[in-house]
């Protein structure tokens, strides 16, 4: 049996709270919810109010006397956990174990985000699979409402998950850690759906089960069904046929008479009862499995029909989840164009390119600062080769008048070797310094006209490799 712990959050705005409110104290008249039972609504129950509430009243009574800044028309009043465990482990346990979960499941989430916090806690056994509802509103301790400051970032989200399942053992419940929250969140509506899709899976395998034990009893009705065979004891038979049965024929007026030995024919009877006896039974037992069979064709059409009802009410939940999300984005663009009229959308854009044009001078002048202290290397690197050419003509110079004075011609074609060698060497940090200049002139101008936008992430890295180019040349 699966017995995994389900905690999911999702965040509401202002425009959804009234939806909420409806949907968690069953305020609409006519719900869309085809999962809801009305006839068990009486058996919901909230931890938090005894009677309904107004969720928009309660948030700004929270609010006024605990946030010191004015509320953003966009920003996230309510976060709402969504708390329940595998159906097949939901089911094991009773009404009054049921409630105890939640209890502690309230627990942890009040001493997690406050308990001041908290705004409702409903319980919903009316639905497939009992769950409940907790939202509070996200006000931090220096009184600031900000979702962000307890869900913002990867590991605070996955923190969630993880201190749930820990918090939950240690209480005493033996549920395996659900599904990672890293990968994408799924909405309370989406959760439902895929549960909705577990069960059909888990009907649609018990119908093919069942589909099966049918055939095998099909198998059995084309017996009951087939024409009668006649039933024999073999071994009976064989027994008789191998005793020598000595036969008197006798005609008379009336006819003719066969006799037989008296204990042949009582052993001629005994067979006769026997096979009745035997017949009577696969009677009998024929007749059971009829009813069996009957029994397993009503099962089975029984359970084709609930899955009939179960996929027509998926299709109309998914349709209806799917009309939902279309109908929201909808709300929401039309809600970007009331909000933003074109003179604020041009002031947008003036801020925007204005920040961008002070980053982008900025940057232009960090890189010009750079080129001049490149330029500044090589002018240093420049005179030092001058220098050095000078100090080696002095040498060579010196080196002959040495050679043709004193130096014997074994030790002279030595020093002539290694004078080659030096101008070779020399003749190369020339070329050197040629190609330094020369790159130097050539990409400074156009370093400059590069975008911002283009050396913001790229700059360094192509430093880097125009660095490793220098070196191989």
């Amino acid at each position: 049996m699966a017995k995994y712990g389900i905690i999911r959050m999702q965040k509401f705005h202002k425009d959804a709270i009234l939806g909420i409110q409806k949907h968690n104290q069953r305020e609409g008249k006519n719900s869309k919810n085809k999962d809801i039972d009305s006839n068990r609504t009486m058996l919901n129950y909230d931890f938090v109010n005894e009677d309904k509430i107004k969720y928009h009243e309660e948030i700004k009574k929270m609010t006024a006397t605990r946030v010191k800044r004015k509320i953003r028309n966009d920003a996230v009043l309510v976060a709402e956990f969504l708390v329940s465990a595998s159906p097949e482990y939901m089911h094991a346990m009773s009404s009054d174990e049921q409630r105890k979960y939640f209890e502690a499941a309230l627990d942890h989430i009040s001493g997690k985000y406050g308990q001041q916090n908290i705004l409702y806690a409903v319980v919903h056994n009316d639905e497939s699979t009992p769950h409940m509802h907790v939202g509070f509103v996200p006000i931090t301790d220096d009184r600031r409402l900000a979702a962000k400051e307890y869900f913002h970032g990867k590991t605070k989200i996955r923190r969630i998950q993880d201190d749930f399942h820990n918090y939950m053992n240690k209480r005493g419940y033996d549920i395996e850690r659900g599904e990672p929250s890293e990968l994408k969140h799924k909405s309370v509506h989406e959760f439902k759906k895929q549960e909705r899709e577990k069960e059909l899976k888990h009907l649609q395998q018990l119908v093919a089960h069942k589909e099966k034990e049918l055939q095998g009893i099909d198998n059995l009705l084309e017996l009951k069904t087939a024409p009668p065979v006649e039933i024999r004891s073999e071994r009976r038979i064989e027994e008789l046929c191998s005793q020598p049965v000595e036969v008197e024929a006798a005609k008379s007026v009336m006819g003719s008479k066969v006799k037989v030995e008296e204990a042949d024919f009582h052993e001629l009877m005994n067979l006769t009862k026997e096979l009745q006896q035997t017949l009577a039974a696969e009677h009998e037992r024929t007749h059971a499995l009829s009813h069996e069979v009957d029994r397993y064709q009503k099962e089975n059409k029984t359970l084709k029909h609930n899955l009939k009802e179960t996929k027509q009410e998926l299709q109309v939940y998914v349709a209806h989840q799917d009309g939902e999300v279309e109908k929201a984005k909808k709300q929401m663009r039309e809600k970007l164009v009331r909000d933003f009229s074109a003179e604020q959308k041009e002031n947008l854009k003036d801020e925007v390119k204005r920040e961008l044009d002070k980053q982008y001078e900025a940057h232009i002048s960090s890189l010009s600062d750079d080129l001049t202290i490149e330029q500044q290397k090589h002018e240093k690197t420049k005179k030092e080769l001058v220098q050095v050419n000078i100090k080696n003509d002095g040498l060579s110079k010196l080196a002959l008048d040495y050679v043709r004075n004193y130096v014997p011609k074994e030790e002279l074609a030595k020093a002539n070797k290694q004078v080659d060698e030096l101008k070779k060497e020399n003749k190369t940090l020339k070329a050197w310094k040629e190609k330094a200049l020369n790159w130097i002139e050539k990409h400074v101008e156009k370093m400059k006209q590069i975008s911002f936008f283009q050396q913001v992430g790229g700059i360094q890295k192509r430093n880097n490799k125009h660095e490793q180019e220098f070196e191989r040349e």
